[in-house]
């Protein structure tokens, strides 16, 4: 009996060399300041979820990137800005950065996506799309002031434009997870600003 070989494999927005810089010095600065045992991110891994699909057999592979290759979307500025928990700040288990600007893009585009997988049998989430870069995942929480960590993650990051969306597969080991790119899918050109149309003056006699 042929046994079929599946791929663990989700979609998301890639990130930024500078993003991967400041996610890095945040995640050392944070270290020195909580007891918690945390498994940071590790370079290179941090990016923004779009849609996760799981374990997918690998003779349907080339169907997923047909479907994925349909999505037709604009580019868009995004810029990240503050830091949360997952689910709370009172039983943290995952320690994140927002979206300050292109959060309600993000969303539009993972919709997107997940129309476009649809056909496939992927099932999307019933929690609501929150887009945010995860930091790290608090592995044993030691009773830290998780509310006053949250004023360490001030700062300004850096905007940049979402020009491509990537489809990862994911392996999991005992070092954590590793990250391989298996296509990537570029966007659109941004959408034009709407332009408000002037009222006519009233000439004056």
């Amino acid at each position: 009996m042929r046994r079929n070989y599946t791929m663990r494999l989700f979609i998301g927005i890639p990130l930024p060399e500078s993003y991967h810089d400041k996610a890095e010095k945040l995640a050392r600065l944070l270290d020195r300041k909580l007891a918690s045992r945390i498994k940071w991110t590790p370079r290179g891994n941090a990016h923004i979820t779009l849609a996760f699909l799981g374990h997918v057999d690998k003779e349907a592979l080339p169907r997923v990137k047909t479907l994925l290759s349909t999505v037709g979307y604009p580019s868009f500025s995004l810029r990240a800005g503050g830091c949360g928990y997952f689910p709370n700040a009172k039983k943290p288990r995952v320690l994140w950065t927002g979206i300050m600007k292109g959060a309600r893009a993000c969303a539009d585009l993972a919709a997107s996506v997940t129309a476009a997988i649809t056909p496939i049998g992927f099932a999307p989430e019933e929690q609501p799309f929150t887009s945010h870069i995860t930091l790290g995942r608090i592995k044993e929480n030691r009773n830290d002031d998780w509310e006053s960590a949250l004023l360490l993650c001030r700062g300004v990051w850096p905007s940049f434009t979402v020009d491509r969306f990537t489809l990862w597969q994911s392996e999991l080991s005992e070092e954590g997870a590793s990250y391989t790119a298996l296509e990537e899918f570029p966007l659109g050109p941004p959408e034009a600003p709407v332009s408000r149309p002037t009222a006519p003056r009233t000439a004056v006699r």
